[in-house]
């Protein structure tokens, strides 16, 4: 009985010592159909400095992140964050470069424009530049074209 337990204990023990290390902080490379000017170091909440052109970023994970200005969101309790600072938020699935007004895929879904806006799709009106942000008093979505 004791003999198979330290054989098990033992083959346990290799097999951590051989498995690679995961690196949880490294970065990673690309997904297929990542747009050019994505940052592969974006971690949600974090702050960002990119939010007009080439916004999207992938968290540790590889999940996709947008780098957004929001009103009254800061690390530090102030009313509005340092200026040109905004924080990296969840994004829909991204579907690489599309061109403006092309068909999209429906509703949650980003891509990134060929001078580098963000864009979302809007049903029928296919691809458009701009993003979406909370209403007035937090309620409801609006849509803001990119300037």
């Amino acid at each position: 009985m004791l003999r198979e337990f330290v054989i098990a204990a033992a083959v346990a023990g290799t097999a951590l010592a051989v498995a690679p290390a995961a690196a949880a902080d490294e970065p990673h490379g690309p997904f297929p159909g990542d747009p050019p000017g994505m940052s592969y170091e974006a971690y949600l909440n974090a702050p960002c400095y990119r939010w007009d052109r080439f916004v999207f970023g992938r968290g540790p994970g590889g999940e996709p992140l947008a780098c957004h200005w929001i009103p009254g969101q800061s690390p530090i309790g102030m009313d509005r964050p340092p200026e040109g600072v905004g924080f990296w938020v969840l994004s829909p699935k991204i579907y690489g470069v599309q061109a403006v007004g092309s068909p999209c895929p429906g509703s949650q879904a980003a891509a990134q424009s060929p001078d580098g806006l963000p864009m979302l799709c809007l049903g029928a009106q296919g691809w458009q530049p701009g993003s979406m942000h909370s209403g007035d008093w937090g309620n409801g979505n609006d849509f803001y074209p990119a300037s």
